[in-house]
């Protein structure tokens, strides 16, 4: 067994099985009790519910616009678009939960199955880490546990989220790109934006990049889903929804699983309640969350989009990680399990980082990415408990933690040299 095989083994049974059997000794909430829930095949009805009154709301004939309705009349938090309910059009009315969950139940797989694949590809491409296949099959294995153990992509499925299969077709988007499968890859951000309009952003970071066939095929796919769900659900309802990104990005939220720049500084100012979740209501508005928030959203897509313009990072893998985790961190909305996005991003991540440890280069290394990965990777219901105390900037780790993350993917793709992981293109 090479020496990164047996490293990744020790670090994925610490990590799942000896990190998560302390959290349980000390009496408190882990990735296991979400586990159970994808074992037994049970999640919650998060994202279903909304979005199925909502589908039935237009296909019974609405008297006002949907989101008038629902999310201010009602006021029942569904922000999705409309072409997020393209996907109930398509599954049967009857059973129609249990094909969600079912859908959902795979998609972790492929969440899962993907990420290997990805850190795979980029542990081969390396001339630090190529392995024999006995090797190979034990750094997947190992992979595979850190995979289905990751607590942003359990929690997705046990609360019954949609981000579920925005995870699944993120991590394919990652394996289409680093294997050059441009075109793919513009599809399935399109039906990523489809669910969450912000990574719309990855195709026009794609156009910058002179990326013709990605962004050509994420616009292509994204006007074809646009076309559809206007002549499904009419012009009104997607004007309408215009009126819940305003409404959502000037109040945001509070409740500590909010992992943006947004809730950090409501929690900071005290303007809302951090400690629990309060299904209809929204913070107040303040100009300082709002305004804070919009300048740090600018610069986080600055800095991923514009810098550097040119250099050999341009356009590859780590270049592709960083724009869409900017897209993650720019939204005024960010919950835990939206940074099911990291599994892929961590194993784009590896091969680069031990090839540069390998060189000695200093900086963020593989023992702070695997910190990083910790940190993601478990919940910490300790934090809860700093509502309006001194600590509570630590109910925002795992925006510190992401914030980090994206740092480190801004120096590595400016690193030239063999250690940075290579992007195969195809014309």
């Amino acid at each position: 067994m090479s020496r990164l095989s047996r490293q990744l083994v020790v670090f994925s049974i610490a990590s799942s099985v000896l990190v998560t059997a302390v959290l349980v000794a000390l009496g408190q909430p882990s990735v296991w009790d979400e586990l159970r829930h994808f074992a037994s095949g049970s999640q919650g009805v998060d994202s279903w519910r909304p979005m199925s009154q909502a589908h039935a709301y237009l296909s019974q004939g609405a008297e006002q616009p949907l989101y008038r309705w629902l999310f201010f009349d009602q006021q029942i938090k569904f922000i999705y678009p409309p072409t997020s309910l393209l996907l109930l059009d398509l599954l049967p009315r009857t059973g129609l939960r249990a094909t969600l969950n079912l859908g959902s139940w795979l998609l972790v797989w492929v969440t899962a199955v993907f990420s290997v694949l990805v850190l795979d590809r980029g542990l081969q491409a390396s001339r630090h880490a190529a392995a024999s296949p006995r090797d190979r099959a034990l750094r997947a294995g190992a992979a595979l546990l850190l995979a289905l153990t990751f607590y942003p992509v359990l929690k997705a499925y046990s609360l019954g989220q949609m981000q579920v299969w925005v995870n699944a077709l993120f991590a394919a988007c990652a394996w289409c790109w680093i294997s050059g499968r441009r075109a793919s890859a513009g599809v399935l951000v399109a039906l990523m934006a489809a669910v969450k309009p912000q990574y719309a952003l990855i195709a026009l970071w794609g156009l910058l990049r002179g990326e013709r066939r990605f962004a050509g095929a994420a616009v292509a796919a994204g006007l074809l889903l646009l076309c559809a769900s206007l002549l499904r659900f009419g012009l009104e309802t997607h004007l309408d929804y215009l009126s819940v990104l305003a409404h959502v990005s000037r109040h945001g939220e509070a409740y500590w699983p909010n992992q943006t720049v947004g809730g950090f500084l409501h929690r900071l100012l005290g303007n809302g309640v951090s400690s629990h979740w309060d299904p209809h209501v929204y913070p107040p508005y303040h100009p300082v969350v709002y305004f804070g928030s919009m300048a740090a959203a600018a610069a986080i897509l600055l800095l991923a989009f514009a810098w550097p313009v040119r250099g050999p990072g341009r356009g590859g893998g780590l270049d592709f990680a960083a724009a869409a985790l900017a897209a993650t961190l720019a939204s005024p909305i960010a919950w835990e399990h939206h940074y099911g996005v990291l599994l892929p991003i961590f194993a784009l991540m590896l091969p680069p980082l031990q090839g540069a440890a390998r060189e000695g280069a200093r900086g963020f290394g593989p023992p702070l990415l695997a910190l990083a990965y910790l940190v993601s990777a478990h919940y910490l219901d300790v934090l809860r408990r700093l509502d309006a105390t001194a600590w509570n900037p630590l109910q925002s780790l795992l925006l510190f933690t992401a914030l980090g993350v994206f740092a480190a993917l801004l120096a590595l793709r400016a690193r030239s040299g063999p250690s940075a992981l290579p992007s195969v293109r195809h014309s």
